[in-house]
């Protein structure tokens, strides 16, 4: 997750010269294949559901 981090703070730093602000961020690591994805649905929705 560290290196997750590191590639979402580049990224929103990024926005910040074009003036735009992350509405939030989520780090999904270990989702290779949408199977991986299932146990992590709640997670998700609730993600989306505070952007």
């Amino acid at each position: 997750m560290p290196e997750c981090e590191r590639i979402i703070q580049s990224i929103e730093h990024f926005y910040g010269h074009l003036e735009i602000e992350a509405a939030g961020h989520m780090g999904l690591c270990q989702i290779e294949y949408k199977e991986n994805v299932e146990p992590r649905k709640q997670e998700i929705i609730d993600f989306c559901g505070g952007i």
